[in-house]
């Protein structure tokens, strides 16, 4: 508080709560995109490698120049659907009317803390879930064909499962925890910054 009365407000007690739920459903989803593009990859590079090592070194140069030109197409068509998709994802999973939001308000920070925690264990659990499953199926099914594409696919395979756990929590537990910060708020009669 000033001595004119008004209060002043540092940046530091302050954060910017849309921002942080946008940009982890943001993060889920590039990932996600990432991951296909991987997995398609590898899935052609294992179904065609054969056919490939066995053209002649002309060949080989114009069969990667086509792949080149396949791999920039499906790169811009997902660049088309992540700037198409990413405004509606962080809409659905952050509540209107909030922004910045005063820190030190102990329930605030209560329930920001829990829905990190939150999104924590669900990484963490998807990672060791799918650390399990590639351990026991598909490690050994890539080294049953001996095929480095394979072993790729795999794990692109369980960056997309992890990434889809985190955004499920993400839509699903992020409209709800502004809709409790902005009840919080209005209980407090603090004050929030659209």
């Amino acid at each position: 508080m000033t001595e004119s009365g008004v209060s002043t407000h540092r940046p530091e007690d302050y954060v910017n709560l849309g921002s942080v739920f946008r940009n982890s459903a943001t993060i889920t989803f590039v990932v996600q995109i990432v991951a296909v593009i991987i997995m398609i990859g590898a899935l052609a590079a294992y179904l065609i490698g054969d056919v490939y090592f066995a053209l002649s070194g002309d060949l080989q140069i114009l069969a990667l120049l086509f792949g080149s030109i396949i791999a920039l197409v499906v790169f811009l068509a997902a660049i088309s659907a992540f700037v198409r998709f990413s405004r509606r994802i962080g809409d659905a999973v952050v509540g209107p009317g909030i922004e910045e939001v005063r820190m030190d308000t102990p329930r605030v920070k209560a329930v920001v803390i829990l829905y990190g925690l939150l999104v924590a264990l669900m990484g963490i659990t998807g990672f060791y879930a799918w650390y399990l499953i590639d351990t026991n199926y598909l490690a050994a099914w890539a080294a049953s064909y001996h095929s480095i594409s394979l072993r790729v696919f795999g794990l692109a395979l369980g960056a997309f499962f992890i990434a889809l756990l985190i955004q499920i929590i993400v839509a699903g537990v992020g409209r709800s925890a502004t809709k409790v910060i902005i009840e919080v708020l209005d209980a407090d009669d603090s004050e929030f910054i659209d």
